[in-house]
């Protein structure tokens, strides 16, 4: 009798495998030698073979995936397997060895003698083996009339669907885990955001040549989630759709296409990344402070701007540890120039000076809030509104 062996590639297909495993029936196991006609030694240690060969390949197969779980797969929004294949069917391709001889274990349990009513349909084999789903013959006596033979295949076949268990168990679960993501938009939203950040520390060097060059970065994928932004989407459920439905190169284009735009639509500059980083709120204060600086009276000798005024600004300034005074200081000059700014800039070795008598306690603490508050009623004087909800800030790249 000819058997079918195919099995779709679903999460309702391997629960059904995950029951017909999950049975270790005795009874189910000694009706089946009979059905299968494995009724001599030779046949029996034959089998034995089979399922020791198949059960370290089932284990093989189960590492790779625990490997791939370990890995982060449900942490990565973008993996290169679900673009062509559903989550399940892609961990079933994992476990190919497993599930296929998986299968042809059952059939082996199955009826061999042929049927007299004449049909043209294959019996599915889940159904009509006799550790399947097949009914079965009770048995009036165990193993201890039978050889050591079938003892040994007893125990290997149990350990064998015990680690056919595992590997489904697995694939089940990271099958539900993706769909749990899926219905849970802030969930799959932070998964973005953690993978975005990602993306852009990796790819700061293409980011800021992108910039310079002013280079087209519209993709069908930008105009895609623009149109379900325009749909009123919000950007937890446009996380919960594209999470687990893109390559890596595609997220990639994605996330450094919308930094670009991003970085060109707020004027952000390389120079304003390097100093401040992601942090987009001082960023913006201090451009509006140095621009307005002249309104607190910044006049020294020689109409300069002198060093303790400056080395207060810089301070006050919370730039990155990255970037030092240097940079800072040629950074200001130019902005404050280019705002109209009247004075003239001491040169940077005067700055370094007051820093080292500020490292000394030498300025006192009363002259550095006055300093700082006057600071402060400057910026409100031009910036009304100076705290940003952090969710709906936009991250820039520490460059």
């Amino acid at each position: 009798m000819v058997y079918d062996r195919h099995i779709d590639k679903t999460e309702e297909e391997l629960c059904k495998l995950k029951d017909v495993y999950g049975q270790s029936d005795l009874h189910r196991f000694l009706d089946g030698l009979l059905a299968g006609q494995i009724n001599n030694e030779e046949k029996v240690i034959k089998f034995t073979n089979y399922i020791r060969v198949s059960d370290g390949l089932t284990q093989l197969e189960n590492s790779r995936l625990k490997r791939l779980r370990d890995e982060g797969f449900l942490d990565k929004f973008a993996t290169n397997y679900n673009k062509r294949y559903s989550t399940t069917h892609m961990l079933m391709n994992k476990m190919s060895s497993s599930i296929s001889r998986g299968i042809k274990t059952l059939e082996m349990f199955c009826e061999k003698k042929r049927s007299r009513r004449g049909t043209k349909s294959k019996r599915k084999v889940i159904n009509h083996s006799k550790i399947g789903k097949d009914a079965y013959t009770q048995s009036y006596w165990g193993l201890e009339i039978y050889k050591d033979s079938v003892r040994v295949l007893y125990n290997e076949l149990n350990s064998y669907k015990e680690h056919l268990s595992e590997g489904i168990e697995l694939c089940l679960y990271i099958t539900r885990q993706v769909a749990y993501i899926r219905a849970h938009p802030k969930v799959a939203h932070e998964k973005h955001n953690k993978n975005r950040q990602e993306v852009l520390m990796n790819n700061r060097s293409i980011i800021k040549r992108f910039i310079d060059m002013n280079a087209e970065m519209e993709n069908e994928l930008m105009a895609k989630v623009e149109k379900w932004i325009q749909d009123k989407k919000t950007v937890e459920e446009i996380s919960a759709m594209l999470y687990h439905t893109l390559d890596e190169n595609e997220y990639n284009d994605w996330i450094i296409s919308e930094e670009v735009m991003a970085a060109r639509r707020d004027g952000i500059t390389n120079q304003d990344r390097a100093l401040w980083g992601n942090n987009k709120e001082q960023m913006m204060r201090c451009k509006v402070a140095y621009a307005h600086i002249d309104e607190l009276n910044p006049k020294g000798q020689k109409d300069h701007i002198g060093g303790c005024f400056l080395a207060l600004l810089y301070k006050w300034s919370e730039t990155l540890p990255t970037r030092g005074l240097d940079y800072w200081h040629t950074y200001f000059v130019d902005f404050y120039k280019a705002s109209g700014g009247v004075f003239t800039p001491v040169k940077i070795g005067a700055i370094k000076m007051e820093l080292s008598k500020m490292a000394r306690g030498k300025v006192g603490a009363d002259e550095i809030k006055k300093f700082n508050d006057d600071i402060e009623r400057l910026i409100k004087k031009y910036i009304k509104v100076t705290s940003v909800k952090k969710e709906n800030e936009k991250i820039v790249v520490n460059f």
